[in-house]
């Protein structure tokens, strides 16, 4: 079998907004144990939407209205129609996450786009997704290192770091190049809550309805450049730093290369003889002098910056093209229930796992989702024996029983078949099952399980967040 389907990708970020639209090859192969797999064998973007600036009805809303006119021109000169769109994601990014209609706008594109376009916030999911759309990820792999790609967005710096095509961390800060805005005069129309506190204790002059000096200016992007520093473990990370973490803080590393993607992105390696304000200002925030500040912040370390395959268009790169995965074949699924959308995830083992105490470990974290429908994530044994595979469907069963809808299990390794059968057998009255294979996951992730292509069934692991 050999299909093609079609994806999007929307990224509604601090500054910009931007869609792609994709063709992904999708074929059955044989695998080394001669079990046929369904996997994406190629992914083309065939159009990609000027970069326009996100529209907002006031300092707080979205104007979704133009939101979805940008998107429906993005699919009227792609010539691909909306019914053939078959997966994708809208993701909100940066500080138009923190908006009060963010939550609201992303769930009704996706849901206007079709059933399987996912909705996603949430500064992880970001990291990664820019670490994919940048090319940051495939240069780990091809080159075997560790790579730290820093996507610097209007409002964020997402971050994520690559070993040998992997990804270990993501991590976000509240870094970006439209925290201060300006007029068409140079006064001050928005300072950003995040970096107040870095302007009082600095004590830089740089105040709402006040026109700026380029040298106050320079002092809160250059501390801005320094905290990117610390954060590559290139310089001693400091307590102001970590105060514009977003997310939680990272684990310390080595890293072999760095990338820079987004908007901030493309000024990166650009510098300017003799930077005036007027062109600091052009585009009415201090994009282009963070650009330059981390520029010459980084200038020792030339030697391992690498240039990504994108900068802007990164994240929204890795939105259309990266946020789907192909679950096994061998798997077990009652077609009639799908799609389903946004089913929290219980990881019952942080560490290891003992599948007596599945059960036991889940219900603790059960109550957290009250009534609502959940999925069970597993790694499970590599090649389980037919007693560890009734030991799992006992466990999994009897947590179930405290849950309506059907039986969602999702595995890392490959017996998704054997356990969905076992549990169907083991059942006191019929229930619909959902058994997956070869899918990560941890908990705070949410899981979208689309229709089948082929054997297998498209999913998207994600992190529902919406900043406050």
């Amino acid at each position: 079998m050999k299909s093609e389907v079609y994806s999007i990708g929307v990224d509604i970020g601090t500054s910009t907004t931007e869609v792609i639209v994709s063709r992904l090859r999708i074929k059955n192969i044989l695998s080394l144990s001669l079990v046929e797999e369904t996997v994406i064998e190629d992914k083309e973007i065939i159009y990609k939407s000027p970069i326009i600036f996100t529209p907002l009805l006031d300092d707080v809303t979205i104007n979704f209205v133009k939101i979805k006119d940008i998107v429906l021109e993005a699919l009227k000169l792609s010539k691909v129609k909306k019914s053939d769109i078959s997966t994708g994601a809208v993701i909100i990014t940066g500080e138009t996450a923190r908006k009060e209609n963010a939550s609201e706008v992303s769930k009704n594109l996706s849901e206007y786009l079709g059933d399987f376009v996912v909705a996603t916030a949430g500064p992880k999911l970001e990291s990664l997704l820019a670490g994919y759309g940048s090319g940051a990820c495939d240069m780990s792999k091809k080159f075997s290192r560790k790579i730290i790609n820093l996507d610097i967005g209007g409002g964020t710096t997402n971050i994520a770091i690559f070993n040998c095509g992997e990804c270990e961390q993501t991590f976000a800060l509240d870094i970006g190049g439209r925290l201060i805005k300006f007029d068409h005069e140079g006064k001050v129309v928005y300072i950003s809550k995040r970096i107040e506190f870095l302007i009082e204790d600095m004590d830089i002059n740089i105040k709402l309805g006040e026109k700026v000096e380029l040298k106050d200016l320079e002092l809160v992007c250059k501390r801005l450049a320094k905290s990117l520093l610390e954060v590559c473990c290139l310089k001693e990370l400091c307590e102001d730093t970590k105060r514009l973490f977003i997310s939680e803080e990272f684990e310390p590393f080595k890293v072999d290369y760095i990338s820079f993607s987004g908007g901030i992105g493309e000024y990166i390696g650009q510098t300017t003889v003799n930077m005036q304000l007027k062109d600091v200002l052009k585009h009415d925030d201090m994009g282009p002098l963070l650009g330059e500040c981390i520029s010459k912040g980084f200038e020792k370390y030339t030697e391992i910056l690498l240039v990504p395959k994108e900068k802007i268009r990164a994240t929204v790169i890795g939105a259309g093209n990266h946020s789907l995965t192909i679950s096994g074949s061998t798997i077990a699924f009652d077609k009639s229930i799908l799609p389903l959308k946004n089913i929290p995830i219980i990881k019952p083992f942080d560490k290891e796992e003992n599948l007596k105490e599945i059960y036991s470990q889940a219900k603790t974290k059960l109550d957290i989702y009250e009534d609502a429908l959940v999925a069970i994530s597993l790694i499970g044994p590599k090649s389980p024996s037919y007693d560890e595979v009734k030991i799992i469907a006992r466990e999994v069963i009897k947590l179930f029983e405290k849950i309506n809808g059907p039986i969602i299990v999702v595995l890392e390794n490959d017996f998704a078949k054997a356990l969905g059968q076992v549990i169907s057998l083991n059942l006191k009255k019929k229930r619909a099952i959902i058994c997956i294979d070869k899918i990560s996951s941890k908990n705070g992730d949410y899981i979208d399980i689309g229709l089948p292509i082929g054997n297998a069934i498209p999913v998207v692991i994600k992190t529902l967040i919406y900043n406050c």
